[in-house]
């Protein structure tokens, strides 16, 4: 696959061992406008790859798939074996570390860690495994049964989008993978593999402020009160159908972190589950591309 060109935040330390008043007179003036941007402004260039998922990816996408569903009583590692089972779909996101540059283990461990996952699970084709089961019961629950239909129907082949990665890393990353495993679902397809689809269950990961004055009713009324954790995600809500949506406050979500003061805009973190049908898929991929430009 590709790789993708991306920057992303990082703390760095500010101290200096530098000499000579000149010099810390330039220092200063540097830090001064540092510190206007803040420390967790500046950026890096990083470099990332989509690889096909293996075994040595385990605790990497569980805990992905943790950020995801918290506490929800779902068996994170049997729905991880499933995602490494069929490693022919799929992408985890990995940075791309310069074998010629490369320092020892710590860049060893930077090459292995997973900084993201897009991949998709047939829930009818797995029907009777139990991880999935319980995937099938939860969001039965929150949607309010909006789901038994779809799930009863025989002719229907639902999947389950999972498209998780670290918070710091930007949206734009997302297209090659989503652009990727579309196709790899078509040529799966052609291959006679259990991914043709009818739909697909998304659950993205939202932060909706808390205010009730006058002024946070109008941003409501516009959608403008809510912060995508991934932000490509809001145009599929957009053509898709949204089935539910519910509070994860009380299962310490920690999508958005740091520390808040007494007069900051409070955020109330949140699930929403939506509904698309395989025919949106390029529709979606189109909506993300140019939501992102």
């Amino acid at each position: 696959m590709a790789n993708l060109n991306q920057k992303r935040p990082i703390e760095e330390d500010s101290s200096s061992d530098s000499s000579g008043e000149e010099e810390d007179d330039s220092q200063d003036e540097e830090m001064g406008e540092e510190e206007q941007l803040g420390e967790n402004d500046r950026e890096i260039q990083v470099e990332f790859a989509g690889q096909s998922p293996i075994a040595e990816d385990f605790h990497g996408i569980k805990s992905l798939l943790h950020q995801l569903f918290l506490k929800a009583h779902i068996n994170l590692s049997g729905l991880t074996e499933l995602i490494i089972q069929q490693n022919y779909i799929g992408s985890i996101l990995q940075q791309c570390v310069d074998n010629d540059d490369s320092d020892g283990e710590e860049d060893g461990n930077a090459e292995d860690e997973v900084f993201g996952v897009t991949s998709v699970i047939n829930l009818s084709h797995h029907k009777d495994v139990e991880c999935v089961k319980e995937v099938k019961q939860y969001l039965l629950e929150k949607t309010q049964k909006k789901l038994v239909g779809l799930f009863n129907n025989p002719s229907n082949q639902i999947g389950l989008l999972f498209n998780e990665r670290f918070i710091n890393i930007p949206p734009q990353v997302s297209v090659p993978l989503l652009e990727n495993l579309c196709k790899e679902i078509v040529e799966a397809k052609e291959a006679g593999k259990p991914f043709d689809f009818t739909h697909f269950i998304l659950i993205s990961k939202l932060h909706e402020s808390t205010r009730k004055d006058p002024e946070s009713k109008k941003k409501k009324a516009k959608g403008s009160d809510i912060l995508w954790v991934n932000a490509e995600e809001e145009p599929i809500s957009e053509i898709g159908e949204v089935l539910g949506e519910y509070s994860v406050r009380s299962e310490s979500d920690s999508a958005v972190s740091g520390t808040w003061d007494e007069d900051d805009e409070q955020f109330d973190p949140k699930r929403r589950i939506v509904l698309i049908t395989a025919a949106q898929l390029p529709d979606m991929l189109t909506k993300i591309k140019e939501f992102l430009q």
